[in-house]
């Protein structure tokens, strides 16, 4: 009985952060489909165009831009490096697999003795990506 909880557990972890991950990585690589379509496809056309297209590919792509932080947008550059376009963008998701800490904020300082035993837990199952 105990081995059938035990591997009940893992499987339904697994979900749980599979459930979780892979729209952010299905959603990533559509994004850089878009990158690498534009990028071949528009190489001779200026950057406000590129942009207006990208929006569009993004629409028609179905990305998720809502779920897209700021600094994508921000950190979006488009040019020309020896004849070839590029076109790049970094930005940050955090993947909170428990839900976000309740007791502290978590981008902020804080003490070790404010978190509730909980939200430490939560604490350990972040996830980072880049």
């Amino acid at each position: 009985m105990f081995k059938w909880l035990f591997w009940l557990g893992i499987i339904a972890g697994g979900i749980l952060v599979g459930g979780q991950v892979i729209p952010v990585y299905y959603n990533n690589i559509k994004i850089e489909n878009v990158f690498e379509g534009t990028a071949q496809n528009l190489k001779n056309e200026d950057p406000d165009k590129i942009t207006k297209r990208m929006n569009e590919l993004f629409k028609i792509q179905s990305v998720d831009t809502k779920v897209l932080p700021p600094e994508f947008f921000e950190n979006l550059t488009i040019k020309t490096v020896d004849g070839s376009l590029q076109i790049v963008s970094e930005y940050h998701v955090v993947l909170w697999l428990l839900g976000e800490p309740q007791s502290v904020d978590p981008d902020k300082e804080y003490k070790e003795s404010d978190v509730k035993p909980m939200d430490k837990l939560r604490i350990r199952a972040r996830l980072d990506l880049d």
